[in-house]
C-alpha cells in the first residue's frame, strides 16, 4: 500500500469516526427540551472542521449515491422490503455504504454495497428481536 492511499485511507476513517462522533454528541448534548415539549438544537462549533474539505475528497472516491445505495439493498433483500438506515463506512479497507433493511417478515437485513460500482458485497439476516442495528 502506498503511502498516499495510507493517508486516504486514515483520511476516511477519521472523518467516519468525526462524523458518528458529531452526531452522537450533538444527540446527547445538543438537545434541550422546552416546556412546550419541543426539541431544539443548538448551534454546536468547535475549533477544528472536518467537514466539507476532508469529506469531498470521500465523496469524490463514491461513485454511487447513499440513496442509490440504499435502493440497492433494498433490491437485493426482496419486493417490499425498506432500508430504515445507511451511512457510509469504511470496511477491510475498502469504502461502503452499510445499510440496514427491513423486509416483509420484519428480519433485518445488513447489506454492505460497493460505493465505487453499486454491487452488494454482503448481506446477512438477523432474525426478528436479534438484530442490532450496531453490529459491524
Amino acid at each position: 500500500m502506498t503511502t498516499k492511499n495510507k493517508n486516504l485511507l486514515i483520511t476516511a476513517v477519521l472523518i467516519v469516526t468525526a462524523s458518528s462522533m458529531i452526531g452522537i454528541l450533538q444527540e446527547a448534548s445538543a438537545q434541550r427540551q422546552s416546556s412546550t415539549g419541543v426539541i431544539t438544537l443548538r448551534n454546536l462549533t468547535g475549533s477544528v472542521q472536518i467537514f466539507p474539505s476532508k469529506s469531498q475528497i470521500i465523496q469524490t472516491k463514491a461513485s454511487v449515491s447513499l440513496s442509490a445505495a440504499a435502493i440497492t439493498a433494498e433490491k437485493s433483500v426482496g419486493p417490499n422490503s425498506h432500508a430504515t438506515s445507511a451511512h457510509i463506512a469504511i470496511v477491510n479497507g475498502y469504502l461502503v455504504y452499510r445499510v440496514h433493511v427491513i423486509d416483509t417478515n420484519n428480519n433485518i437485513h445488513r447489506v454492505i454495497v460497493d460505493a465505487g460500482n453499486g454491487k452488494v458485497l454482503s448481506t446477512i439476516q438477523f432474525p426478528l428481536g436479534r438484530g442490532s442495528f450496531h453490529v459491524m
